[in-house]
């Protein structure tokens, strides 16, 4: 029983040079961890250590310590929030947040959207976009020093659509980003895009299936292999909710009858680059 324990693999955050890096843990004693993480070779460490964290839930994606510590910066306290957002937030989801103070003997409100998102190299950041007093205008609508424009300002706030564009950093370089209105903070919210390192059902992106879904376009993907058959899903991408919306499958001589009426239901499956 001794040997079980203490073989047992154990998901953890620990803190190494600043940032929480995810890693594997092995309790070599009561007392001690033995750790192993992408970017550092094997190092031991005390279990009891504030620098580790073991992993809660398999969709936690940060630690505890590292998501008060982002949130203190937004002045928002971690320990007031409902438990349900503050899983949301360890998840690496989004998260609406009201808070109030008072200023000049009024009491104020401010309304923020967070997201914790995480860089392999330079750790995690805490993304906060606030809500505007009025809906965004559309000389107004621009994101990494992009104009949208009228049509694409039309398509996303009165038709509800994601557009893709061509945002650059302050240094020159260009990238794809997906941007959607967002009623709730009455801006304009942008989204990374889908990459051809995704996986959908088991089976990694193309370039060319990348491209159609970032345009809004649905994918055929087919699994091959199953007890009726090779099934085919009918995919698109979601800006909004980060997931991969599919229809239900049916086997292929069924689908020839049937594919332009079938009822679209919703299933998650976000490739999360964080599980590396």
């Amino acid at each position: 029983m001794e040997n079980q324990v203490e073989n047992t693999v154990q998901k953890v955050f620990v803190f190494v040079n600043q940032v929480w890096h995810k890693g594997e843990a092995v309790s070599t004693d009561d007392a001690t961890f033995k750790i192993k993480t992408i970017n550092h070779p094997p190092f031991e460490m005390s279990i009891d250590s504030i620098h580790v964290e073991v992993r809660k839930t398999k969709d936690q994606q940060f630690a505890m310590a590292d998501a008060k510590r982002r949130l203190e910066g937004a002045y928002i306290s971690f320990e007031k929030l409902a438990h349900n957002i503050q899983e949301n937030i360890l998840e690496g989801k989004e998260a609406l947040i009201t808070t109030t103070y008072i200023k000049d003997g009024k009491l104020k409100e401010t309304v923020k959207m967070v997201q914790m998102l995480y860089h392999p190299i330079y750790g995690s950041k805490l993304d906060v976009q606030i809500k505007r007093t009025e809906p965004v205008k559309w000389k107004e609508a621009n994101a990494y020093g992009y104009q949208f424009t009228k049509e694409e300002y039309h398509a996303m706030v009165q038709e509800g659509k994601t557009v893709l564009f061509t945002g650059s950093s302050l240094d020159g370089e260009t990238f794809q980003k997906l941007a959607y209105y967002e009623p709730k903070l009455n801006n304009i919210r942008t989204k990374s895009t889908v990459s051809a390192n995704m996986y959908v059902l088991g089976q990694q992106l193309t370039a060319s299936q990348a491209e159609k879904l970032n345009q809004g376009k649905e994918v055929h993907i087919t699994i091959r292999k199953t007890q009726k058959g090779p099934l085919t899903y009918r995919v698109r991408w979601s800006a909004k909710s980060q997931r991969f919306l599919y229809r239900n499958c049916e086997p292929i001589e069924q689908q020839k009858t049937t594919m332009s009426t079938p009822a679209e239901t919703k299933k998650n499956q976000l490739n999360n680059t964080l599980n590396g």
